[in-house]
């Protein structure tokens, strides 16, 4: 048995590897404290699962997943369209599939396809995007028809992904004129869904899930003591939570909240560590996800390949990105959005495409470490 693990071997970037290591155990001690024995049970092979998955990931050299990208990302497609025709539907949302007895969202297959898929497709193409038509379909077509298939269902996803995407032809030198122009876009695109559910019937009978946005986003505006209490529930509660938790918290497994929060496993988990770690749990909680984001950072100025270098970008701060959104909904910045805390909060196919994403990060470390560079 020790000849066998004595020949698994950890390669690539040391602090990646141990803050994941780091963050996995405390989410096993947080959602514990938040759900309890029962749930642990189900989240503990999980999380193993998507450890053992970043693991293998790890040790396949990175040119391979310009390939599987592509693979990847029409599989998502195909995918994406099945949730919306036999799509499960749970909270009164169609977000997962099942297949064969496993029940998944293709939005989590979608976030990591379409960064590798986008990333090809600039490095690839890069000689040729100083057209806006050639960017168009190059580029910005992938990265819409992805989200416009998630958005029915999940805006807050759709979002994060496109916006991930924006980052992305930001780093990969896409003229800036074309990013501001589509950026634009969007944000009129947003305003007419938000109006249109808003003020007339069209919205909610195309999208059924619009009425919740805008109520969500109507809550979180709303202003002065006397509406106080008509706010969202579950940001309310989250702020009794971070109350309760001050400077240095009440304590692990002394949260009062878990039982009334709802979703404080998963959704709203940030609120429970700042209730039983207090201030200092979740400032550190935030320097562990900045830290991975740098070392991406410097992970993607020494690959000498365009792909990889996108690839480690783009994947680390999809992440990141999720993380702190997951945090300004529970400190109320934000609204309500249904997002998870990577590699901390319960779930299934979640932690497992965020475990993979780091495996691919921690792949393309590997080969600068080892000087085994594939240009693209």
């Amino acid at each position: 048995m020790s000849s066998v693990f004595g020949n698994i071997k950890f390669k690539g970037d040391k602090i990646i590897w141990a803050i994941v290591i780091l963050l996995s155990l405390f989410s096993i001690m947080v959602v514990y404290s938040a759900a309890g024995w029962s749930d642990l049970i189900s989240h503990i092979p999980k999380l193993l699962i998507g450890l053992f998955a970043m693991y293998v990931v790890h040790l396949i050299p990175f040119k391979y997943f310009s390939k599987l990208g592509q693979l990847g990302y029409f599989t998502s497609l195909l995918l994406l369209v099945l949730v919306l025709v036999i799509g499960v539907t749970v909270n009164g949302a169609s977000r997962w599939i099942n297949i064969v007895g496993l029940q998944f969202q293709p939005s989590d297959v979608a976030k990591l396809t379409v960064i590798l898929f986008m990333a090809r497709q600039i490095s690839v193409n890069r000689d040729n995007l100083s057209g806006f038509k050639e960017f168009f379909w190059y580029v910005l077509a992938p990265l819409v028809i992805v989200c416009l298939l998630i958005l029915p269902n999940n805006f807050s996803t759709s979002a994060l992904v496109f916006i991930n995407g924006l980052v992305l032809m930001f780093v990969g030198k896409i003229r800036f004129q074309f990013i501001a122009k589509v950026l634009g876009m969007a944000l009129i695109g947003v305003f007419i869904i938000y109006a249109s559910a808003k003020w007339t019937p069209l919205g909610t009978s195309v999208m059924p899930r619009s009425a919740t946005w805008v109520s969500r986003v109507d809550n979180f505006l709303l202003a002065g003591d006397e509406q106080q209490m008509d706010k969202d529930y579950q940001q309310t509660q989250a702020l009794v939570a971070i109350q309760n938790g001050g400077i240095y918290g009440v304590g692990p497994g002394k949260s009062t909240q878990r039982s009334i929060l709802p979703y404080s496993y998963s959704d709203f988990i940030y609120a429970i560590i700042l209730e039983e770690y207090g201030l200092i749990g979740g400032v550190s909680a935030i320097l562990f996800y900045l830290i991975l984001l740098f070392r991406a950072v410097r992970i993607s100025l020494k690959s000498e390949s365009v792909f990889g270098s996108l690839v480690a970008i783009g994947l680390m701060f999809s992440l990141v990105f999720q993380a702190f959104i997951n945090m300004l909904v529970s400190v109320e910045i934000m609204p309500v959005t249904g997002q998870t805390l990577p590699l901390i909060s319960m779930g299934g196919t979640s932690i497992v495409f965020s475990c993979i994403a780091i495996g691919i990060v921690l792949s393309i470390s590997r080969d600068s470490i080892e000087g085994e560079y594939e240009k693209s």
